[in-house]
């Protein structure tokens, strides 16, 4: 083995990047294809040597019909021949991308990553080893480049996901390494038909795209990409040392559920420090990846009026608020109609409302408890949520008012009216909870009978 110069590569790699340490268990991700293969032996000859105690795990995407199963069965004997367990997993990976409207290949990632970090908790391994190679990297800073990408997509694959866990040892080795070092040790592995096919974005750039770049422009490419990718790493470190110090100034609050943003600090710093600072709070808020398109959506809704607002997922979005830029989770409610009657106390999933008849008004600051006059109610009352069309009659205007303009005229973030409860009295609104009251519906001098309203919002940890 000493000749073959991939295996001391791998050792100076491993030993530079701190990626092993003895008598570690690993487990090591294996599809059948060269570079997994290469890998495997690659950390079976450093067995030994490490004390290392070692794992396959396989992910069938059922992506190829029989293919696909025969690299299953083929990953199943090459662990079998080298006395490793095998951990398998399938899944229609088709079926899941359109049921969660996402591309093949990041519905197929996702599968895969959840099913080895699970893996490795579940059975007390410390690391998952992946076999990206430099040819990986250099495609990975391509396709960041065309995507538009900032500093963090120009530091291409981590050697290190510490967070994750997951080692990348094979990073530095081109695929003509990787390719020498099989035909060297004769190494039996699968070819992966779909990767001969264009129709995936990757495969395009390494099918189309890279060779003629190496034939026209630059034939080191990969050596190019791969030094640029460590000068943007360091780079990245430099800039989060400074976010951290920036961070403290200009956020006032930060949980799980919301973080918030002074903007007046935050406009003090240049604009590319304001867009990594939403780059990375966005990344870490949503435990996802934002590319260039939100950040700038992000800070344009900086510079936008009060109540302006974007969705960030499913259920988190970033709005302004005054001088404030909000991180916000929101829990999606489905639309609710109540039945309820007078001078009772109800108790629902997000609110308590209660209705009591008083002697007198009370002066109240409190916008969540409200007086009117009893003998205008009638007799059929609910309490629901916004619906398309709404109107009342703001408290001292003479005219309606559409609800939907109310809620833009009082700079309501968009997600916050579907949470506001209405109180209804025969099809007519009598009171938006905790916002205005219906003139129609107000106590005057002639009132002879006080309805005493409240509403009350419940935190959602008692939801």
């Amino acid at each position: 083995m000493a000749e073959q110069p991939l295996l001391h590569s791998f050792q100076e790699f491993i030993h530079k990047n701190h990626l092993i340490e003895r008598g570690e268990k690993l487990i090591v991700t294996v599809s059948g294809g060269i570079d997994s293969m290469v890998l495997l032996d690659l950390l079976c000859v450093e067995k030994q040597r490490w004390k290392l105690d070692l794992a396959i795990a396989h992910f069938n995407h059922q992506l190829r019909g029989e293919e696909s199963a025969n690299d299953e069965a083929f990953v199943r004997s090459a662990a079998k021949k080298r006395s490793l367990v095998c951990y398998v997993e399938c899944a229609d990976t088709k079926q899941i991308a359109e049921t969660e409207k996402l591309s093949i290949q990041e519905a197929a990632r996702n599968l895969r990553y959840d099913f080895f970090k699970k893996l490795c908790s579940s059975i007390g391994f410390q690391k998952i080893a992946t076999a990206h190679n430099a040819d990986d990297n250099a495609e990975t800073l391509l396709l960041n480049i065309f995507r538009g990408s900032g500093v963090h997509g120009l530091t291409g694959i981590p050697v290190y996901r510490k967070d994750q866990a997951i080692i990348r040892p094979l990073l530095f080795a081109t695929r003509t390494d990787i390719q020498e070092y099989a035909h060297y040790r004769k190494l039996m592995y699968r070819e992966d038909s779909s990767n001969l096919k264009s129709d995936y974005t990757r495969n395009f750039i390494r099918l189309e795209i890279i060779p003629l770049i190496l034939n026209n422009i630059n034939p080191n490419l990969t050596a190019t990409l791969n030094r640029m990718s460590g000068t943007f790493n360091q780079l990245e470190d430099y800039i989060n040392s400074l976010l951290e110090t920036i961070r403290t100034g200009v956020i006032e609050k930060s949980s799980k559920d919301e973080i918030i943003i002074n903007l007046e600090r935050f406009f003090q710093h240049p604009l590319f420090i304001q867009e990594q600072l939403l780059l990375q709070i966005g990344k870490e808020f949503t435990n996802s990846e934002i590319d260039s398109g939100t950040v700038h959506t992000m800070l344009n809704i900086s510079r936008a009026k009060t109540g302006s607002s974007g969705s960030l997922t499913k259920n988190k979005i970033i709005y302004r608020n005054r001088n404030q830029i909000v991180f916000k989770r929101f829990f999606q409610t489905t639309p609710y109609s109540y039945t309820i009657e007078l001078n009772r106390k109800y108790q629902f999933e997000a609110f308590c409302f209660a209705s009591s008849e008083v002697d007198k008004a009370e002066i109240s600051v409190d916008p969540n408890i409200e007086y009117i006059d009893a003998e205008k109610i009638g007799k059929h009352l609910i309490i629901r949520s916004w619906q398309e069309g709404d109107w009342f009659i703001p408290l001292g205007m003479k005219g309606k008012k559409k609800l939907s303009d109310f809620f833009v005229d009082q700079k309501f973030p968009l997600f916050e009216k579907q949470m506001i409860p209405l109180l209804i009295s025969d099809n007519n609104i009598v009171w938006i909870c905790g916002k205005r009251l219906d003139e129609r519906f107000k106590i005057n001098s002639k009132t002879k009978k006080i309805i005493k309203l409240e509403y009350i919002p419940r935190p959602k940890e008692y939801r």
